[in-house]
Order: C-alpha cells, then structure tokens, then sequence
C-alpha cells in the first residue's frame, strides 16, 4: 500500500491538470446531485448513500486540490475528461484505504492484547470517522441560520465586507435555484446530443441571479465577490488531507468577469455559515463582540426551537440556581420545566481544530473538553443542583420560573452551534456522564439536530419521550448521525428489548427525515411526515388523550403521557378499545364504569373510570382504586384516568414508586 502523502501528492497533479474542471462538473453532477420528477422521495433521495458517489468532503478535497494551480476551462476530449474522472475515483479510494490503514492496525493489535484497551479512542481511528462521517447540517439549515448568527453583526459586515445578510441569504437561495434549472438543461441536452459538458450547469452569472432574486446587480455582485476565490490564491496551505482548504471558505470559482462557477450547491450556504465570522476575528478590535454575539446566537436559537414546542411561559434563558443571594450554584444557558419534567440546555461555541481533524490525541481530548465535557459538566450539575429544595432560580431578564417542585426527570443537553464532525461517535467514547438517578444522560448535539428533532417532534410528549429513549438506549445504540437515529425512532419507535446488546444503523434510516425537511423548510414538493409513529395512532382513543394530556402539563398528565408514547401498537390498540367500551358503556346507562389494562412490559397499569359527572368524591375513588390495583399487580407505576361520557379527559392521577 502506497502512503498517503504519495497518493495526495498524485491526486494534486491530477486536480491541477489541463480542464479537469470539466470533470469535477461531471463528478459533482454524478455524486450531489438527484433529478427530481413531481416531488421528493425517499427512494430518490437514497440514491445519494450509493456508495459510488463520492462524499462532501471529497469533492471538498478535489476542488480545493484544483485550485492549487491556475484553473483552465477549455474544455479537454471526451475521453480525457472521463480519464480524469475515473482515475480520481481509484485515487480516492486508495486514499480512504490508507487512512483506515493506521486505524485497523490498532484495533486489531487489541483484539489481539491480552488486557485491550478501546481502540476507538485513538487518533489514527478517529482520524477516519471524522474526515468521512459526513456533514451534520442541511444547507438550508445553514443559510436560513447564518442570517440569524450574523444579525447582530450586520453593521460590521456591511461596513467592512459590503455585505448585507439578508441579501446574502436571499442570493444563497437564488444562487442554488438558477444552478438547479441550469444542471437540468445541461443534463438533457448533454443527453440529447450524446456529447457536451455539465460545466455550463454549475456556472452562473450575477444577473442571472438578480433576476432570479429581485436585487440589484450591484448587491448581489457585492456577496458573490466576497464568497469568490481571490485571483492571487493558490490554496498552498492545503497540502495534506487535513490541512486548511480554502474551498470552504471560497466556493465561488471566477470563470471570466460576471462568470462564476459553484461546483457543489452545499458549499455556498455552508460558507455564509462560517466564513463571516473568521472575517471579524482578524479585526482585533471587533473579535470580542464577534465571539460575544457567536454565544448568544447559540443560547437564543436553542431558546426560540425549544419555545416552538413548549411555548415560551414553559422556557427560560440564563437561569441561575441560588442558595442565597450570594452562593450561586449554578447558570442554566435554556431551561425548559414542563410538568414532571425538566430540561437542562447548555450551549457552547467550540469547534474541532484542524490539528485535532488529522488525529492529534491530545487536540481531540482538548477539543472534547472545551467543545463537549466542560459544558455536559456544568449540565449535570445545574440538573442535580436543580431538584434541591433548599434552591431558587432567577432569570436574568426577571422572568419567574415556573415551580420545580413536581419535577421527577432531568434531561441535559450539550449543544455546540457549528458543525463538529462525528460529534456521536466522540462522546460515545470520551463523555465522562455523571449523570444518575432523576438525572438521565447527558445528550450531546449540535444546533442543527436540535432544530430538526424539535421540528419533526413538535409536540412537548414526542420530543420528551425521544430524548427519555435517547438516554436509556444510549449504550446500545450505533450511528453516524443524528438524523439516521432519528429517522430508525419515527419508522419504528426508539424501544429496544433486554436481549438486544447492539443496534447499528445505516445511513438511510435518515432518507425520510431528509425529505420532510426538505419540504417543510425549502419549499421542496413531498411528504411532510414520515409513515410511522406520528401516522400509525391518528385517531385512535389513546392519541386523542395523549394530545389532551399535552394540554395540562402536570407532573401526573406528563408521566401518563410518556407512558403511553412508549407502548407497543398492539398495547394502544387494546387500552383504546378497553377505553371505547367503558364509555359506551357510560353512555348507555349514566353510571359509572371503569376498565383497567396491566402493562407488564412496562411494570404498569391503567385504570379508566367513566361517569357523567366528576368532583372531589370522585377523584378519591379513582385514587383508591389505582392504590388497590397498583398493590395487586405489585407494579412500580399504576394511572388513572377520569373521562367524561364524550370521552374527554377529565383528570389524570399517578402513582410511582420512587
């Protein structure tokens, strides 16, 4: 097997030969790119985790390795450019065997050891995982969240870049929608002909763009030449794998004067996200309030997404934890106290360093630690601090929380507001979790998954319950991105039985949350929800009182709720019917009725009761009744649930062991 350095060093001289440009049109097309008919679907969105395409970083690094040398856009013959293309996929693949190479070494030099240790600790292990795990962000998430990051800077960036934000996000968008009928056109009559180049369907010019927009050429042209590659650079520091690329940076490759080229669509919104900010940090005088605005956008988008699914008088920012008024014990960044239920959101704004990226052990732990560890601590210990009696909270803002006295479960969150690659796989190996007891594993996320859990579970059960299973079949659970995890729980519900040591899933368990997204913020024609948990109970008896629940969030109503999320299709079916016919019965004759159904899979049951009217009396009879059957069935939780003869919840009471 050659070395690494020599099959980089060939991969350059192929990158920079004569019109290899016209094969990374071909090679993008073929790779990033899905002809859509009348709507998206999950069939046609898979065809991207074949693995003959090449990845983001991939064709990141073909791009960045081109513009090593001074690009030339004549166009060579047919069969040369075909050479090029085939000859970087043979590349790439040795290149991806060599960096796994170091890698196995270790692992099966444990395998082998007497006493082993976890090899996938190990730079050389982690060095793969990072550089092929694949983005963590949609780039609509990108754009749509860059113009929020930058808003407070936006009088810098217009001062000192002639950048407005908005009119980025609004060309980010434009940009991609003229590339998209562009590659359309280039495709079929490349098609048609049987000859040709996709070169002219990832080129595009400012007026293109203004038209496409609504903007004057002069704004649009002010954000094209900022995200443009400069005439003069050569990408000279990008001379290993994990060495800085300036594609990221720069997307936009100058073709002639209003020409422009952008060979991956993902690139340009990805761009807006991060590169402004490296603007501001080289004025020396503007980077503390650059940094000071980065922390806040953090805090506040978690605010606002976690807002979107408890509304706003259940979710408080910048909390403090006091023992009195001069011992603090700690600051909750988002803090949401939702029934019998609380979670803890501590944000950072920390990223992998390139020296961490190409397997340096000591930068990953350091970057673990600053980016991950620090904050799970801090979330850990405001969860803990957070159910003490002898403690009152305070906003900053003067805000009063709402009381905590109920709370029975405390969910951390560590989340980081930018793109840490294999940020699943890091804490699965590195977090030290001291979470125990009422306090459930910390989760460890970054702000795009927050904002994609919290829109495709909108409802305060839904996420609640994903993050409970999260928590408890963390151990269990094998992935390489947050979505896929998300996708496997909204298909079939994240349960795992006793005898199931280890799940390990795909990519494309994800395929359908890509879509819903993609429909639900991009405009894209589809599905907004996927076919499984959030379809399947519509319109059985027990959703109906799991959105009733949702409406009274006390402790009892919450745990009943979280309860009924985790049951089997066959167990809501049975306790709707049992539920149906108590009422019909109550219907029927006016007395009461009741009906209960053992959950022993749960350690737990439910008691029904219904009649035309409740009261005090009532309530102690249903109270009574769980009490005894709760002692019978030797359960660890028993429910009851009052309903009127409409059906309509009218209390819900528990009882839990602690």
């Amino acid at each position: 097997m050659r070395s690494e350095e020599e099959i980089f060093d060939e991969l350059t001289g192929l990158c920079t030969s004569p019109g290899y440009i016209h094969a990374l049109a071909l090679l993008s097309f073929q790779s990033s790119l899905v002809m859509v008919d009348k709507e998206l679907t999950a069939r046609t969105l898979a065809k991207l985790h074949s693995s003959s395409r090449l990845i983001t970083t991939e064709l990141a690094t073909l791009i960045g390795l081109m513009m090593r040398g001074p690009i030339a856009f004549d166009r060579p013959k047919t069969s040369v450019v075909m050479e090029y293309v085939d000859r970087s996929h043979a590349l790439l693949k040795e290149l991806h065997q060599a960096i796994m190479e170091p890698g196995t070494k270790v692992i099966q030099a444990e395998a082998a050891a007497d006493r082993p240790e976890n090899p996938f600790i190990s730079g050389k292990v982690l060095r793969e995982v990072i550089f092929y795990g694949g983005q963590s962000a949609y780039a609509f998430q990108y754009r749509d969240m860059a113009a929020k990051k930058y808003a407070a800077d936006g009088e810098w960036l217009s001062a000192n870049k002639d950048v407005d934000v908005n009119v980025c996000h609004t060309v980010c968008r434009s940009v991609v929608k003229v590339l998209q009928a562009r590659v359309a056109r280039t495709a079929y009559e490349n098609a048609r002909t049987s000859r040709g180049t996709m070169l002219p369907g990832f080129t595009f010019s400012c007026s293109d763009v203004a038209a496409e927009a609504n903007l004057s050429a002069t704004d649009v042209s002010a954000v094209i030449e900022a995200f443009t590659l400069p005439a003069e650079e050569r990408n000279s520091a990008f001379t290993s794998l994990h060495r800085f690329n300036v594609a990221y940076a720069y997307p936009l490759i100058r073709k002639s004067a209003d020409e422009f080229v952008l060979l991956q669509h993902y690139s340009m919104a990805e761009a807006f996200y991060n590169t402004p900010f490296y603007w501001m940090l080289a004025d020396e005088s503007y980077a503390p309030v650059a940094l000071g605005n980065r922390g806040d956008f953090t805090e506040e988008f978690a605010f606002q997404r976690l807002c979107s699914v408890f509304g706003r008088r259940h979710v408080f920012r910048n909390v403090e934890i006091r023992k009195s008024k001069r011992e603090i014990l700690g600051e909750i960044d988002v803090l949401v106290v939702y029934g019998s239920q609380a979670i803890v959101l501590q944000a950072k704004s920390k990223m992998l360093t390139l020296e961490a990226r190409s397997g340096n052990e000591t930068m990953l732990r350091k970057d673990f630690k600053a980016a991950v560890q620090d904050a799970a601590n801090q979330a850990v210990d405001c969860s803990t601090a957070l159910r003490r009696k002898d403690v009152k909270l305070h906003c900053r803002d003067g805000r009063r929380v709402s009381s905590v006295a109920g709370v029975r479960d405390v969910l951390p969150i560590c989340t980081v507001s930018d793109h840490y690659p294999a940020l699943a796989f890091q804490a699965s190996q590195f977090l030290a979790d001291r979470g125990a007891g009422a306090v459930a594993r910390v989760l460890t996320i970054d702000l795009f998954a927050l904002d994609t859990m919290t829109e495709m579970l909108g409802s305060p059960l839904r996420l609640i319950s994903y993050l409970h299973l999260r928590s408890r079949f963390g151990d269990k659970l094998l992935f390489g991105h947050e979505n896929t995890l998300l996708g496997y729980h909204l298909k079939r519900n994240l349960w795992l039985e006793n005898e199931t040591d280890l799940l390990i899933l795909e990519d494309n368990y994800g395929v359908e949350v890509d879509v819903c997204m993609s429909v639900r913020r991009d405009g894209m024609a589809g599905e907004s929800t996927p076919e499984g948990i959030l379809t399947r109970l519509v319109g059985t008896r027990v959703a109906t009182i799991i959105a009733e629940l949702e409406e009274r969030p006390n402790p009892a109503a919450i745990q009943l709720g979280l309860l009924l999320l985790e049951l089997s299709e066959n167990a809501v079916e049975d306790i709707s019917a049992a539920i149906d016919g108590t009422v019909a019965k109550t219907v029927a004759d006016g007395n009461l009725h009741d009906a209960t159904v053992l959950l022993s899979d749960a350690d737990a049951g439910v008691t029904v009761h219904c009649a035309r009217r409740f009261d005090s009396k009532a309530k102690t009879v249903l109270q009574r009744h769980c009490e005894r059957r709760k002692q019978i069935h030797e359960a660890g939780q028993w429910f009851g649930i009052a309903l009127g003869p409409n059906g309509c919840l009218q209390l819900a009471c528990a009882l839990i062991d602690d």
